[in-house]
């Protein structure tokens, strides 16, 4: 007879995680989907305000799975509610650390922001967040770190929000076309792509299976899927996703550590485009110095491509190939201190142990 589990969230106590066979399209719920992996960890992946999880985690995905199961994170489509998109991931996290995993979370970009409002609002109710691990890519911690071109775009939807009778929606029609265009470029030559399809059309259905056919369909495909998701969002659930920026609160005003997690943060080389990063949490998080007194055990990274060509903000698409050799190295530094601290356990687990035991053999060999 199968012994009886305890199902956690999708998760069930011996850490089996329950996998989806398709993509859930619940537009008014946060999404997770849950991909089997690897031990020791469970990585809870945060994207940006566009595109969702499964698209900005596409070329990290492989990668991490090696390292253990993964949730990706999509957030709600038709609002935005921040109170539940942090209690969800809270829970997601939790429910993890109960089935026996170590939760490693990862924030992109706004991401990084949800992250870091996480773990102040653990510490501030007596629940520090169980993390072993957190990753943050080119975190944006409040609307402070924007740069003045997204303060261009922002600022007219949050001014407009808070008037009586404002129309935020025709401000974000405005600002829809910068973010298509800033999304279309995180995908590698996606313009190229489509023009190598057409040089591979005469081999018909065929050129798809040559390496650059299937390259070239695979770039167009998630170029495709991410313009959809910008297309799919509505105006009142994209104009939440903005405001929900302004109660993020950053750094400012904390002391003292926000985990002790181990922590990796990688910035691109090139994020002044679209980060201030003489803001208030920008300038702290990419400074090792400064940024270790908030995130004690701490490695920084600026990321350049192969070429040493500069690297745009969270371009983890693009750039899969300039970001995933530090996360790489990191990943297995964390895995293997993972590993001797499971086996220092046991062995002290077993030490405490012993004692007892010869106490118990020598009362009974006295009875």
């Amino acid at each position: 007879m199968e012994p009886s589990r305890e199902r956690i969230l999708g998760f069930t106590r011996h850490g089996t995680l329950t996998i989806p066979h398709s993509r859930m399209l619940r537009r008014s719920e946060l999404q997770i989907l849950r991909h089997s992996g690897g031990k020791p960890f469970h990585f809870v992946c945060l994207p940006g305000l566009v595109p969702d999880g499964p698209e900005t985690f596409a070329r990290q995905l492989k990668l991490l799975r090696g390292r253990g199961s993964v949730a990706l994170v999509t957030y709600p489509y038709d609002s935005f509610d921040l109170d539940a998109v942090i209690a969800g991931v809270r829970e997601e996290i939790d429910g993890a650390r109960r089935a026996g995993l170590a939760p490693v979370l990862v924030g992109l970009s706004v991401g990084g922001g949800i992250a870091i409002e996480l773990l102040r609002r653990g510490l501030e109710s007596g629940k520090p967040l169980p993390l072993r691990a957190l990753v943050l890519v080119s975190p944006l911690s409040c609307t402070g770190d924007l740069s003045s071109m997204l303060l261009r775009v922002t600022q007219p939807i949050i001014s407009e929000h808070g008037k009586a009778g404002g129309q935020p929606e025709l401000a974000l029609e405005r600002g829809r076309q910068l973010f298509k265009s800033l999304v279309s470029r995180s995908t590698a030559n996606a313009e190229a792509s489509r023009t190598a399809m057409r040089w591979l059309g005469w081999l018909g259905p065929l050129g798809v299976l040559t390496p650059q056919g299937y390259a070239a369909w695979s770039e167009r495909r998630l170029a495709d899927r991410i313009q959809a998701t910008i297309e799919r969002l509505p105006p009142d659930g994209s104009v939440q996703r903005v405001m929900a920026l302004t109660r993020f609160r950053g750094l400012a005003g904390h002391r003292g550590p926000l985990t002790e997690a181990p922590t990796l943060i990688l910035w691109g080389t090139k994020e002044r485009q679209t980060l201030n990063m003489d803001g208030p949490g920008t300038a702290v998080l990419c400074r090792p110095d400064l940024a270790s007194k908030v995130l004690p055990h701490l490695e920084v990274h600026w990321i350049y491509d192969r070429d040493g060509s500069e690297v745009p903000h969270a371009s983890l698409l693009k750039h899969a190939r300039a970001f995933n050799p530090p996360l790489a190295r990191w990943l297995r530094r964390c895995a293997k201190a993972e590993g001797v601290g499971a086996l220092r356990s046991s062995m002290q687990a077993i030490a405490a142990a012993i004692p007892a035991a010869a106490m118990a053999t020598h009362g009974r060999s006295l009875g």
